[in-house]
C-alpha cells in the first residue's frame, strides 16, 4: 500500500500511528460499527483522543461534527440504537471525519441503506466532499452509486483489477468483457433503451481456488472464440490498461 508515495509497510510504529489519522473509514453496517455500550460521544471523540487531543477539544469537536452531518448535537448523549440506520450512517460518518483524514475509505457505505436515504447520505458524502477537500476510495457493488460518486473506477474480479479508467468511460466504453457483463445487468430507467444482456458462459471459479492464466476465461463469452486462456499482458493502449485478449488489437495473420 502506497500512501502519497510511501510504503505503508515500512513505516515505524510511530509513523504508522500519525498515517493512520490521515485514513478513516466509513463501514457498510452502521449499527455493527457502533459500540452499543458506549454513547455517540464516545464513539466521535475516541480517535482523537488516542491521536492525543485533549479530551474536552475532542468532545466540543463531536459535536460539531454531529451538526454538520446534519444531526443535533445533542445526538452525542444517546445511543446508537436510538437512531434509524440512516442516521446511524450519518454518525459513522462523523466519525470518520473527526480524525481531520485526507482519504476515507467507504466499503459500501449506502448498501444498507432504503433508496430514499442513500440518495441523501451520497449526497451529504459529495458535500463533505467539497468543503473538507476528501479522497475518497469507494467500494460498491452498485454501478448506478459508482457512476454518481466515481470520478476514476478500477474494476476487481476475483481480487484483481482487469479494467481501471475513467467513470465516464466505463460506461460509455467498456474495455473488458466482465466490465461489460456487470454494465449489461444494471437496470435502466429508460424504457426505450436497449441494452445487452451478457451472460457468463459456465460457472464462476472460486476465489480461493482462481484458475491460472486469465482468471475470467472459464465463463467468458469470448475465450472459446480467442483460444487464449492465459493472462494477457496489460494493454498500453489508452486510455488504461485493460488486461484483457478481446480488449487488445486483434493481429493480423
Amino acid at each position: 500500500i502506497i500512501l502519497d508515495g510511501k510504503d505503508m509497510n515500512s513505516l515505524t510504529t510511530e509513523e504508522l500511528r500519525s498515517a493512520r489519522r490521515r485514513v478513516q473509514m466509513i463501514f457498510q453496517d452502521p449499527y455493527a460499527s457502533l459500540n452499543p455500550r458506549k454513547k455517540i460521544l464516545h464513539a466521535l471523540s475516541e480517535g482523537p483522543i488516542v491521536q492525543g487531543v485533549a479530551k474536552e477539544k475532542a468532545h466540543a469537536r463531536a459535536r460539531e461534527l454531529l451538526e454538520i452531518v446534519e444531526l443535533d448535537a445533542g445526538a452525542a448523549d444517546r445511543y446508537p440504537h436510538e437512531f434509524s440506520g440512516g442516521q446511524r450512517q450519518r454518525i459513522g460518518i462523523a466519525r470518520a471525519l473527526a480524525a481531520d483524514p485526507e482519504l476515507i475509505i467507504c466499503d459500501e457505505p449506502v448498501s444498507a441503506l432504503d433508496v430514499s436515504i442513500q440518495a441523501q447520505v451520497l449526497n451529504l458524502l459529495a458535500d463533505l466532499q467539497d468543503e473538507f477537500g476528501l479522497t475518497y476510495l469507494f467500494i460498491s457493488h452498485d454501478l448506478s452509486v459508482v457512476r454518481f460518486v466515481a470520478d476514476d473506477v478500477l474494476v476487481l474480479y476475483l481480487g484483481r483489477p482487469v479494467e481501471i479508467t475513467t467513470s465516464e468511460a466505463i460506461f460509455e466504453r467498456p474495455l473488458h468483457p466482465y466490465s461489460r457483463a456487470l454494465l449489461s445487468a444494471t437496470p435502466v430507467a429508460d424504457p426505450r433503451r436497449k441494452r445487452q444482456n451478457i451472460q457468463p458462459t459456465a460457472e464462476l471459479p472460486s476465489p480461493i481456488n482462481p484458475p491460472s492464466g486469465c482468471a475470467l476465461h472459464p465463463p467468458c463469452p469470448y475465450s472459446r472464440a480467442l483460444s487464449v486462456p492465459e493472462q494477457p499482458p496489460p494493454s498500453a493502449s489508452p486510455p488504461t490498461p485493460s488486461p484483457c485478449h478481446a480488449a487488445l488489437p486483434r493481429r493480423s495473420h
